[in-house]
């Protein structure tokens, strides 16, 4: 019995790097993002290859600095910069890693994405695309 025990934490271990790896990965991303501060302070920059040749919006326009504001503990200056993120992508995020993190600890395969589930996000990103472009205070001030 004693030897099951460590065949048992080195499959968990195995099976948990995925899920600490990306967790890491996203860390260091947002200590990234946290120190360079991305502001709105009209540097010019456009990050957005969308914006850069449309000067439109995408879904995802200022994601980066909401990023940023998160990371400041400022969720207003987050959600002016990209609602959608904050109220979506990011829980969505969060809930989809702790499953996998849940799946991979009691040794069982990461669950797919089922296309219910992307067709749902994909309706939901294309509706605050509309939404954005046509009430320009949801829009992106930077650029």
């Amino acid at each position: 019995m004693s030897s099951v025990r460590p065949a048992v934490r080195t499959l968990r271990s195995r099976s948990m790097a995925g899920p600490a790896l990306a967790l890491t990965g996203v860390a260091t991303a947002w200590m990234a993002v946290a120190a360079l501060n991305p502001t709105d302070s009209g540097s010019g920059l456009v990050l957005c290859p969308f914006r850069l040749l449309t000067g439109l919006d995408c879904p995802f326009c200022g994601a980066t600095r909401a990023a940023a504001s998160l990371a400041h503990l400022d969720l207003v200056g987050a959600l002016d910069h990209n609602a959608l993120f904050v109220l979506v992508i990011l829980p969505v995020a969060v809930l989809a890693w702790a499953m996998w993190a849940a799946r991979a600890w009691r040794g069982r395969p990461a669950q797919l994405v089922t296309d219910a589930s992307i067709r749902i996000l994909i309706a939901v990103t294309l509706g605050w695309w509309v939404l954005r472009l046509a009430v320009p205070w949801l829009g992106s001030s930077a650029g």
